[in-house]
């Protein structure tokens, strides 16, 4: 069993996330020799932990701030987030967050797991994206729904306008995503990143915008809107990951008027977090919760049926083309044997074909380290 997981079966009371917090900081040990997070905890082991986690202190007031909430019993609240609100403190923001809104409406009856600052927050949603997710009121529903979560059994799943028309109608995105090391508030895909998974699919298709759903395997952040990029389809009025001007510029000028409007009715990004599913942590009942569109996305939706219903049988329309991280097949060409009467022969890989090569790479890296950490 992973390190990290043997812990958390040991010691429950506290969060995999603080436990992993003692791990980086080198506190725990086996025969002397600081272990890493994914070493694989041999049976009848006897660790040496320096030092527990510590709990933060809280400073975190209940405010009286309305909620919708959509469900709710003992176990856990199903709650619809409202647009331009922040989940927890954090980066110079203390008030007027989720979680002194749940603390006010719960009291006391939250999970503790993810420490006092956090209350009964097991996922997040960002702060202009609205829409459902669930909290845990005890920690045996947080634990379980952590579970679901990471055995992706709990299901989200979203809905968003973004520029332009998906190559396939439906398809999965899978590419690694790690902090942006050119900006470190971006998300970006990246060959060292963490691995993240979305499945999506067409809706509706428009003359320079298409309505689609999307369905996290994986929760990293800003999943979706970094995704979207890659593919080359920004979410609408997304300001960090060029889904505002930079592409509203670059539709045909025919166009141009109403891409301006749909921005206006894009205060920030056109993502919503529309229906949830899992088993209740307690009785095991499947369930499931929808919500329709909010307001912003009525209107965009309005307007682009109005005035942009061509597409011309979902042709592709990227606005921009993937990272260079995986870039264009041309990018990578290996020459065959030439011969004195042909051409040199050039094999272009397909983006799968490329993403496969560099997991290959981080997996040999990363026995390549193992078997430097066992000669020590």
């Amino acid at each position: 069993m992973r390190l990290d997981k043997y812990l958390q079966s040991k010691y429950p009371e506290y969060s995999r996330t603080d436990l992993q917090k003692i791990i980086a900081e080198g506190k725990v040990l086996l025969n002397g020799q600081i272990l890493q997070k994914n070493f694989q905890v041999p049976e009848n082991a006897e660790l040496e932990i320096l030092q527990m986690p510590v709990k933060e202190e809280s400073f975190l007031e209940p405010e009286n701030i309305p909620l919708n909430i959509v469900f709710e019993d003992e176990h856990l609240a199903v709650i619809n987030k409202p647009r331009d609100m922040v989940m927890h403190p954090g980066s110079g923001i203390s008030k007027g967050t989720l979680a002194a809104a749940l603390l006010w409406h719960f009291k006391n009856s939250l999970s503790k797991i993810n420490g006092p600052l956090r209350p009964g927050i097991l996922h997040r949603l960002d702060k202009d994206t609205p829409g459902l997710l669930v909290v845990a009121k005890t920690d045996l529903a947080h634990r379980e729904l952590t579970r679901q979560l990471e055995d992706r059994t709990l299901e989200r799943t979203y809905k968003a306008v973004i520029w332009g028309i998906l190559r396939d109608r439906e398809g999965t995105i899978d590419a690694p995503i790690e902090r942006d090391s050119k900006n470190r508030l971006k998300m970006a895909v990246q060959a060292n990143g963490k691995a993240a998974v979305t499945n999506y699919k067409t809706l509706e298709a428009f003359s320079f915008a298409s309505f689609a759903e999307f369905k996290l395997d994986t929760g990293r952040t800003h999943q979706i809107r970094v995704h979207a990029r890659y593919l080359g389809n920004p979410v609408v009025g997304d300001s960090v990951y060029n889904g505002r001007e930079e592409s509203a510029k670059r539709i045909d000028t025919i166009y141009r008027p109403i891409a301006e409007k749909l921005l206006e009715i894009a205060h920030a990004q056109l993502l919503q977090s529309y229906k949830i599913k899992f088993k209740h942590p307690k009785t095991k009942k499947a369930m499931e919760f929808k919500i329709e569109e909010d307001e912003p996305l009525r209107q965009a939706l309005a307007l682009l049926r109005q005035n942009a219903a061509d597409a011309d049988n979902y042709s592709p329309l990227q606005l921009f083309t993937p990272p260079q991280i995986f870039a264009n097949p041309d990018d990578i060409e290996l020459s065959l044997e030439e011969t004195e009467d042909e051409e040199p022969v050039k094999i272009r890989l397909t983006r799968a074909e490329r993403y496969a090569a560099t997991k290959i790479k981080r997996a040999l890296k990363k026995a390549q380290k193992e078997a430097e950490r066992n000669l020590l």
